[in-house]
C-alpha cells in the first residue's frame, strides 16, 4: 500500500483551500470525538470537543487576524472579504464544540484519573498543532494562495521592489504565526524562528530599497530558512512504517479493506497516538484508525 496519494490528495486540500487548512487541526480532534461518542464516554468526549475549541481560539483565531490585518492594510478587499467569512465560520465552530462540552459534561461519569490521563494527552496533540502552520508556511495555505500569486503577477511586470516587498511581508507574516500561536502558547525553542524570519524580512527590505534591475537568489530564502533551524518535535518511538503493519493487521481493518484496490495509507502522529487513514480512488476514505503510541495497539477503527 502506497503513503504518497492521500498525502498528495491532503496537501492539495491544503494549498486550495485555506480555510480548511487552518482548521486542520480541529478536525483531527473530531475524530476522537467520534471515537468517545461511539464508547458513551461522555467525559472524554466533553474534553476532546473542548479541544477541538482549543485549537480553534489558539491557531485558527490568530492565524486568520494576521492575515486579515494585511489585507487591510494593503486594500485587497476581496480578501478581507473572504477572511471576514472565515472568522465568523470558525467562531460559529467554536461556539458548537464549547456548546457540545458542556452537554457532554452534564452526562460524564468518567473517573477523573481517566480524564487526567486525557488531559496529558490533549496537551501534547495540541502541542503538536501549534507549531504546524508557521512550520509549514511556505508550502500551505496563504503564502501559495496568495503571495505566490502576486509575486508571480509582479515579476511578469519585471517590478523586482514588489517581489522583494511581498516576499519581506511573506518573511513578516510568518514571524507572527511563530509569535502569536506557538510562543503566546509557551512552547519553547520557537524565538529563534521568529528572530530568523524578522530579520530575513528586514534584509529583503533593505535589497527593495536599492531598486534592483535583477532579482538576487536570496529573495527565495524563506523556505530554507526552517531547514537551518533545530525544530522542536514531540516525536514518536515507533516509524510510520511499524503503525501501518499494526493498522493493517488489525481483523476489523482487514475486513474493510479486503476486496479493495489501489488502497493508499497515510499515518500521522498527534502527540500520543497515531491516525492511519486508508484510501482509494473509487470510494475516498475507507478506514480511519486510531493505534496507541504507548501500547501500539489499535484504540478505534472507523
Amino acid at each position: 500500500m502506497r503513503i504518497i496519494a492521500p498525502l498528495l490528495f491532503l496537501l492539495f486540500l491544503l494549498i486550495v483551500q485555506p480555510c480548511i487548512a487552518i482548521r486542520e487541526g480541529t478536525a483531527t480532534a473530531d475524530i476522537f470525538i467520534r471515537c468517545y461518542e461511539r464508547s458513551g464516554d461522555f467525559g472524554r468526549l466533553a474534553l476532546w470537543h473542548e479541544a477541538a475549541a482549543e485549537c480553534l481560539k489558539r491557531i485558527s483565531v490568530p492565524m486568520n487576524e494576521i492575515a486579515h490585518d494585511y489585507y487591510v492594510r494593503h486594500g485587497y478587499k476581496k480578501w478581507v472579504t473572504r477572511s471576514e467569512k472565515e472568522a465568523r465560520e470558525i467562531q460559529e465552530q467554536y461556539q458548537y464544540h464549547r456548546k457540545h462540552a458542556k452537554i457532554a459534561w452534564q452526562k460524564s461519569e468518567t473517573p477523573e484519573p481517566i480524564l487526567n490521563a486525557e488531559r496529558e494527552n490533549i496537551a501534547k496533540f495540541i502541542a503538536v498543532w501549534l507549531p504546524r502552520y508557521p512550520d509549514r508556511f511556505y508550502e500551505f495555505g496563504i503564502y501559495p494562495t496568495f503571495f505566490r500569486k502576486q509575486r508571480a503577477l509582479a515579476e511578469k511586470k519585471k517590478d523586482y521592489v514588489t517581489v522583494l516587498h511581498l516576499e519581506a511581508d511573506a518573511a513578516a507574516m510568518c514571524a507572527a504565526q511563530y509569535k502569536q500561536i506557538p510562543i503566546a502558547y509557551g512552547l519553547e525553542n520557537y524565538q529563534k524562528h521568529l528572530r530568523a524570519y524578522q530579520a530575513y524580512a528586514s534584509h529583503l527590505r533593505d535589497l527593495a530599497q536599492q531598486n534592483p534591475k535583477t532579482l538576487t537568489p536570496e529573495v527565495n530564502g524563506g523556505k530554507r530558512i526552517l531547514n537551518s533551524l533545530a525544530i522542536q518535535t514531540n516525536s514518536s518511538h515507533l516509524e510510520a512504517d511499524v503503525i501501518l503493519q499494526i493498522a493493517k493487521a488489525d481483523p476489523q481493518v482487514k475486513a474493510a479493506l479486503a476486496g479493495q484496490n489501489g488502497v493508499h495509507a497515510y499515518p500521522r502522529f498527534q502527540g500520543f497516538a497515531w491516525i492511519v487513514s486508508f484510501s482509494n480512488h473509487s470510494r475516498g476514505v475507507i478506514a480511519t484508525v486510531i493505534v496507541s503510541e504507548k501500547t501500539a495497539e489499535v484504540l478505534d477503527m472507523f
